[in-house]
Parts: C-alpha cells; structure tokens; sequence
C-alpha cells in the first residue's frame, strides 16, 4: 500500500480527521483503562481535541497526516509546543490495515526532524503504562523516562496510569 504522509497547515475534512481521531481514543483508551485509568468516553476526547485542534497546527504545533492511494486517512501524528525549546508529541496513530509497512516509524521519524527544524532542543511524551508499541519505539530512538512534566496535556491525577519521556535532540 502506497501513502502520502505531509504536515499539514490546516484539516481540510475535520469529519474524516474525526473519525480517525475516534479509532485512536477506542485504541489507546483501553490501552489506559487497562493501566488502571478511569473510563473515558472516546467521542468526548475527539471532541477536546479539535477545540485544541489550533494546538497541532502551525504556526505553534504541526500535524502529520498519511493518506492512502484512493484518499483515505490512515495515520497521523502531531507536534505540540509546550516551550520555546520543546514540543510535545500527541496522537500518534495506525490504522490496522495500514500497519506493518513502517508508517509509525516514518512518522515518528518525521516528528522528530520537524521538532528539530523548529529550533527545538528537546521532545516529551507520555503514553499508557504497558503501552508496549509505543515504549518500544520511544526506547529505540533514544528516549528517556522521566518524572511528569510540568506542562503535560494530562491532568495530574492521570499520572499514575502514564508514562513520562524525553528525548534531547542531538545539535
């Protein structure tokens, strides 16, 4: 399967954008609950984040979008600045039938060359506890575990069921 992946200066289709973002929520929300997190309604946080959805897009944040041959979205990912110096990734998502043929990869590999063109020095994430996917893929380009960060998109009583990373981008 053939994809184009780009950043993205605005979501032309916020529907379709939607309704990728409402398969990550059931993905990465069972994910959590597992983890001992409370129970979240996925369509409740589509809905929070396109009201932030300024946050992903530039000039502040950037968004990445991979779409197949016939148009369909089937990945994303975004950048969120949190400093001058440092962003923060957020969504970053598979879908199934797209999966195995390196698209995570290239976009967390774009992320982080994007990251670094917008003058930043370091990157943050947090995903759920035993989220194994994406610790293996944060661990295998360089990032390192940390105490939350103070400005984590999560509330603070949802650390217990998080991971915290950060990775210094090499000058």
């Amino acid at each position: 399967m053939h994809l184009d992946v780009s950043f993205v200066s605005k979501v032309t289709d916020v529907a379709e954008f939607e309704d990728l973002l409402l398969d990550y929520y059931r993905n990465v929300l069972k994910v959590f609950e597992a983890a001992g997190g409370p129970v979240l309604a996925p369509q409740d946080m589509v809905d929070s984040s396109i009201e932030h959805l300024d946050e992903m897009l530039p000039p502040e944040g950037r968004l990445a979008l991979a779409r197949s041959q016939n148009g369909r979205l089937m990945g994303c990912g975004a950048l969120r600045k949190i400093r001058p110096d440092a962003v923060e990734m957020k969504r970053m998502f598979v879908r199934p039938e797209a999966q195995g043929q390196g698209l995570g990869r290239k976009l967390f590999e774009m992320r982080i060359a994007e990251a670094k063109d917008m003058g930043c020095s370091a990157i943050y994430a947090d995903t759920a506890r035993g989220n194994r996917p994406m610790l293996s893929m944060y661990e295998k380009y360089g990032f390192q575990y940390i105490p939350r960060y103070t400005e984590n998109a999560n509330p603070p009583e949802f650390a217990p069921f998080l991971v915290f990373l950060e990775y210094r981008i090499p000058k």
